[in-house]
């Protein structure tokens, strides 16, 4: 529906009003309907869907104050816009009038073109609201189906490739070497669906933050043997060599899908034979809190300022092949931003192009820190 097709519902007790609004509104080519009391309007409003209702305030039976209430209270009802038209000028009125729900206040006398503007004004933006709302419905049924019709039978793949790679002293070299491809690709298109439904989640204020006390060495030793096949296929070490016990209060699932995501990167950029590592320590910013820095070192192709700046940067899509030609998604780091913010921290990057990348993450130790501002 176009917004000049869009349905008025015109409601004064006074038919000569009636026919004087009816005809300057029927030249946009408005869907017109009509009702003399407060109680008509109602039924009007139960039995056909309008965009707006232009109502008179001083009715007999029903005023306009109580039509535009019961608009409201409505589920049915209520996203209609509602603009009084009306000889009450009064300030207690116009006051009332908004009060109940108006999204404008019109007096009479009117002048056409005033009423013929804040009218188109009014209407356009409820016909925004419902493209917003088809959009949005859309969306979710996208999300919807990455999230169960995708996402299930990925993981499943992945599941039953590794089943087999168990007992690969079965299977002859040249087939083993084919499903370890077969599960670092399902591997990689499960993580970038999970990316997609965290970025929705954190998009729509879907994503909720419940810290708790949490060994953040056994988080990253739980992260690392994921990545095992992936670092084994790019001979590279992977290891955790910080302190055994570092306790943080995070939400484990939103910090692990940040170790997840930087863990990936790393060996991403990582040539064959390098080095992927993490440790965890305690430590005490300016201010006398204590904190758990995490940090995660690779010996990859490093960062210029310019790719550091644009990887950060929210409103930029940044993303680059790895070195055996990996693409990413491009959220990861957006979503261990926002993920570490949710926990009250922050993160940087040091690296120098050519001599790896390092990441580190500065969580609260205990529930009394207060958010981490600072970022080195």
């Amino acid at each position: 529906m176009k917004p000049d097709e869009q349905g008025i519902l015109i409601v004064d007790d006074v038919p000569k009003n009636i026919q004087l609004l009816g005809s300057i509104l029927k030249e946009e080519n408005y869907e017109l309907e009509f009702a003399t009391s407060g109680k008509e309007a109602l039924e009007w409003l139960d039995s056909k869907q309008f965009d707006l209702v232009l109502l008179d305030i001083m009715m007999p039976e029903m005023d306009g104050f109580e039509v535009c209430r019961r608009i409201k209270e409505n589920p049915a009802t209520r996203e209609i816009s509602v603009i009084f038209l009306t000889a009450k000028a009064d300030f207690q009125s116009i006051i009332q009038g908004f009060e109940t729900g108006a999204v404008d206040y019109i007096t009479k006398p009117y002048n056409r073109k005033e009423l013929l503007m804040r009218v188109k004004t009014h209407l356009t933006l409820q016909y925004q609201r419902k493209q917003l709302e088809i959009s949005n419905k859309f969306e979710k049924k996208i999300f919807s189906i990455i999230g169960h019709d995708l996402r299930s039978p990925i993981g499943n793949i992945r599941t039953y490739i590794d089943a087999f790679l168990m007992v690969q002293e079965d299977i002859d070299p040249a087939t083993t070497v084919l499903l370890k491809d077969l599960y670092i690709l399902s591997d990689n298109a499960f993580n970038l669906l999970e990316n997609l439904l965290n970025w929705a989640k954190s998009q729509s204020g879907g994503i909720t933050c419940r810290p708790q006390s949490e060994e953040i060495p056994y988080l990253m030793k739980n992260i690392l043997t994921l990545f095992q096949m992936q670092a084994e296929n790019k001979n590279i070490s992977l290891v955790y060599n910080g302190q055994e016990h570092v306790t943080g209060f995070v939400d484990p699932e939103l910090i692990a899908v940040v170790f997840r995501n930087l863990i990936s990167n790393a060996i991403k950029f990582t040539p064959h034979g390098g080095a992927v590592t993490m440790s965890a320590y305690p430590e005490s910013d300016i201010n006398g809190n204590d904190r758990v820095i995490v940090r995660i070192a690779d010996t990859g192709t490093g960062m210029s300022p310019e790719v550091i700046d644009n990887l950060i940067n929210k409103n930029i899509h940044f993303t680059t092949y790895g070195t055996d030609n990996e693409k990413g998604s491009g959220l990861g780091f957006h979503l261990c931003k926002e993920f570490v913010a949710l926990n009250r921290g922050s993160i940087w990057i040091e690296s120098t192009p050519g001599a790896g990348s390092n990441f580190y993450i500065s969580l609260p130790a205990n529930p009394d820190n207060k958010p981490d501002t600072a970022t080195p």
